[in-house]
């Protein structure tokens, strides 16, 4: 517990002699600081900022009314214990004085062991708020470690080899989530895609969310069913919370782009919809959730036409108030994915932004995640070189190339003409040094909407955040990095293991495309 003496206390009196007086009888047991009027205690309220303060009712300039009303409301501080202190004892002002924000009320002339009394009460109180704060700042950082192991254990959304392509959208409604998501290759080529949300919120949904990814991952070590996984999962949720409220929906798909296959179940999660051949299809439940009773699991497989797509999603996107004070709901969040997708502007990007359009939403109380998995619906080429100013120089070239077999437009092909060549360019000047080093550039297509773009490089990474804006050229992102980013419509720098990688995003019309 803390020392009286650590206890600062603001004793706001226009009679000197009251102050003289409350300095004597508490000045050894605390640090005081006094003030004549009510403006003087505002000021003295910002600078010393007390844990306590002995205030005078009726005073020149600004009443104790006002100062509390200062306090409370317009500095927002409700943890200064208020003890107000005047000669009308009387039941009005005693309820207007706590109203307006008082903790205590001390007449005068006040008994020195009754002063002495009510303020060592405001002391304890003092007190116990500092070991709570201390206690919850131990938490919150306790918190922020989960969620930090927590995001490391999702996978990032880089693009896939093949035919698969993902996009995934995260956003947690506080610093710890119960939402998962996971894709993975299996060994016969096909995607496995995983979509489950945890009951409730915080640590405690997180810790469970990470038994049900290492459930999940381990489907992928032993080369387990569907069928398998979710009875695997199924049994050891019963077991370690069968007996507590907590449980778990999850939907998951295998999707096999060779034989235009998708196998999936779905326990009790939000229905997954498969888009193919221009027509929609709701995914509903095949079982219940998981967590309450042992059951089995039956797999249900369907046939699909590339380009396909599979948007897998938590209730978090839905489950929303409007301005109306109305759950959003599942059946107009359908209706809005299906009009995306029949005007071919779908992915989870523009979801959010139509959503916010509605009705002028959302605020999200949930934890909101999404994954869009789509096959065969863009164009994924690999283009490699060592980084010479020459080499670099023609990589850029191959790849413009590349994308002028789909779009024409002058423009478009002359800024990813600049954009690449500086981007090659930083990596023989900066990664390597000027020295001989691999680099590849990867390219998709997303015909009718965007080109994705990612250069790697295994060479030096950065060792501080790169800043972009009026970047000179001699600074280690390079002059280049703000060119890029003019450029396009998103660019950012990550560097995962040994790997550099400059992802770069440029919208191009519809009108521009030939396919």
């Amino acid at each position: 517990m803390n020392a009286p003496g650590d206890i600062r206390v603001l004793v706001v009196d226009d009679s000197k002699t009251v102050l003289r007086l409350l300095t004597y009888i508490l000045g050894e047991r605390y640090r005081l600081h006094a003030a004549e009027d009510g403006q003087e205690a505002i000021e003295a309220h910002a600078a010393f900022k007390p844990d306590i303060i002995i205030l005078d009712m009726n005073m020149p300039v600004k009443s104790g009314l006002e100062v509390m009303q200062h306090i409370r409301v317009t500095a927002q501080d409700h943890e200064t214990q208020i003890i107000v202190l005047t000669a009308q004892d009387t039941k009005a002002l005693k309820a207007r004085a706590f109203a307006a924000g008082a903790n205590d009320f001390l007449g005068k002339p006040f008994d020195r062991e009754e002063l002495l009394a009510r303020v060592g009460a405001a002391a304890m109180q003092v007190n116990l708020t500092r070991r709570l704060r201390k206690a919850y700042d131990r938490i919150s950082q306790e918190i922020d470690l989960v969620a930090g192991l927590q995001k490391r254990l999702l996978p990032d959304c880089a693009p896939l080899a093949g035919e698969c392509s993902v996009e995934c959208f995260y956003r947690p409604s506080g610093r710890a989530s119960g939402d998962y998501y996971d894709y993975f290759t299996l060994p016969d080529g096909s995607l496995r895609v995983v979509m489950a949300d945890v009951s409730g919120h915080g640590a405690r949904a997180a810790f469970l969310m990470a038994v049900v990814r290492t459930l999940v991952r381990v489907s992928q070590t032993h080369y387990l069913s569907l069928a398998e996984t979710f009875s695997l999962a199924s049994h050891h949720l019963l077991s370690s919370i069968g007996q507590e409220p907590d449980f778990v929906t999850m939907a998951a798909a295998d999707i096999n782009p060779a034989e235009g296959t998708i196998t999936y179940v779905n326990a009790g999660h939000c229905p997954p919809l498969l888009v193919s051949a221009g027509e929609c299809r709701w995914l509903d439940p095949t079982g219940t959730v998981l967590g309450f009773f042992e059951q089995e699991f039956a797999t249900r497989t369907l046939t699909f036409t590339k380009p396909a797509g599979l948007f897998l999603f938590t209730d978090g996107w839905y489950e929303w108030r409007t301005l109306e004070k109305e759950i959003f709901g599942l059946e107009r969040f359908k209706e809005l994915t299906e009009k995306l997708l029949a005007e071919e502007r779908f992915n989870l990007g523009a979801l959010l932004e139509n959503l916010c359009g509605e009705t002028a939403g959302p605020v999200f109380s949930d934890d909101v995640t999404g994954l869009w998995v789509q096959v065969g619906a863009s164009d994924y080429r690999v283009f490699t070189a060592m980084s010479t100013p020459s080499a670099s120089r023609g990589l850029a070239k191959d790849v413009v190339g590349a994308v002028a077999e789909h779009v024409e437009g002058d423009d478009v092909l002359h800024d990813l003409d600049i954009v690449l060549t500086e981007a090659c360019a930083n990596v023989t000047r900066h990664a390597y040094a000027g020295e001989k080093g691999p680099m590849e550039v990867r390219l998709r297509l997303f015909p009718g909407d965007r080109v994705e773009i990612e250069v790697a490089d295994w060479g030096k990474g950065l060792d501080k955040a790169v800043t972009f804006e009026n970047a000179a050229p001699e600074a280690e992102c390079g002059r280049g990095m703000y060119i890029i980013c003019k450029l396009t419509d998103r660019c950012e720098f990550t560097r995962k293991g040994r790997e550099n990688i400059l992802k770069i995003v440029k919208t191009i019309r519809k009108d521009l495309w030939k396919t």
